[in-house]
C-alpha cells in the first residue's frame, strides 16, 4: 500500500489534534489535561502517528518533549489542514446564511482607524450579523499573521512591487501625498517650486531604509538629488497605492 493510501485510510484528525497539543503544552500529561484524556490515549495516538509515517515526530527528554524536524513539518501542515477546515466550515455557515460570519482583517493602525473603519462601519449596517475582528499591526507582523493564516487578508500600503508566490494583490485605490508646510512660511506664497530649492530645508521624513522612505528617496534621486536631512523621522509624504493581500488557495 502506497504511504498516500495509508495516510488516506488510517492518519486521523484527532491524532493531529492530539500532536498539535503536546507540542503546545510540551508534555504528555499536560496535553492529556488540557484535551480532558489520560495520557495512555495521547502517548496511543503519537505511537499511531510515527506509525503511519514510519518516522519519529517527538523527541523526549526529562525536559518533556519537541517536535523533531518530521514532526515540526507535519504540524506546519496540519495548522493549514485545520486552518483550512474552518474556512470550510464558515463557507458552509455562510452559504446557508449570508449575512452571518467573522472575517479577520489585518491592517496598521492609520488605516484601522481611518479606511478600513468606514469600510466596517458601511458593511456592518448591511449585514449586522457579521463579525469583523481586526489585527492592527506593522507590516513585518502582518505578512507573519497572514502566512501563518491568523488573517483572512491584509489592506496595506505598496510602496514597491511585491512578489510572493503565496499571495494574491488587488490594488483597491491610489492616494497622492503632499509637502506641507505652516501657513506663515515663506514657502506658502510660492506658486511653483523646484524640489532643488526644498532640499536645504528641515524636513520631517520617514527613514530612508523605511518603505515609504524608499519611495521619498527616489522622488528626490529622479530630481539628480540627495535624500534630504532630516530633522524629524516621522510619517510623511509621497505617493502610494492600498491593496488587499490574500493567501491563494493550497
Amino acid at each position: 500500500m502506497q504511504l498516500s493510501d495509508r495516510i488516506g485510510c488510517r492518519m486521523k484528525l484527532h491524532d493531529l489534534h492530539v500532536l498539535m497539543a503536546v507540542v503546545q503544552a510540551g508534555s504528555m500529561s499536560k496535553a492529556a489535561a488540557l484535551l480532558n484524556t489520560g495520557q495512555p490515549a495521547i502517548s496511543r495516538s503519537i505511537a499511531e502517528l510515527e506509525q503511519v509515517l514510519g518516522v519519529r515526530l517527538l523527541d523526549r527528554s526529562r525536559h518533556g518533549v519537541r517536535p523533531t524536524d518530521y514532526g515540526r513539518a507535519l504540524l506546519n501542515g496540519g495548522t493549514a489542514v485545520f486552518d483550512d477546515l474552518r474556512q470550510t466550515v464558515k463557507s458552509i455557515a455562510s452559504l446557508a446564511d449570508p449575512s452571518v460570519g467573522e472575517v479577520r482583517v489585518g491592517c496598521n493602525p492609520f488605516l484601522s482607524a481611518t479606511f478600513v473603519s468606514a469600510v466596517v462601519d458601511k458593511l456592518s449596517r448591511c449585514y449586522p450579523r457579521v463579525v469583523f475582528r481586526l489585527v492592527t499591526a506593522y507590516v513585518e507582523t502582518l505578512h507573519r499573521e497572514l502566512t501563518e493564516r491568523n488573517v483572512d487578508f491584509l489592506i496595506a500600503r505598496r510602496f514597491t512591487s511585491i512578489a510572493d508566490e503565496r499571495l494574491d494583490y488587488e490594488l483597491l485605490f491610489e492616494d497622492s501625498y503632499s509637502l506641507v508646510a505652516g501657513t506663515q512660511n515663506p514657502w506658502a506664497r510660492r506658486r511653483r517650486i523646484d524640489l532643488a530649492e526644498l532640499v536645504n530645508e528641515l524636513w520631517v521624513l520617514p527613514s530612508p531604509e523605511s518603505g515609504l522612505g524608499s519611495v521619498v528617496m527616489e522622488a528626490f534621486h529622479a530630481s539628480g538629488l540627495n535624500y534630504p536631512r532630516t530633522t524629524v523621522i516621522g510619517e510623511p509624504s509621497s505617493k502610494c497605492s492600498y491593496i488587499r493581500a490574500i493567501p491563494k488557495p493550497n
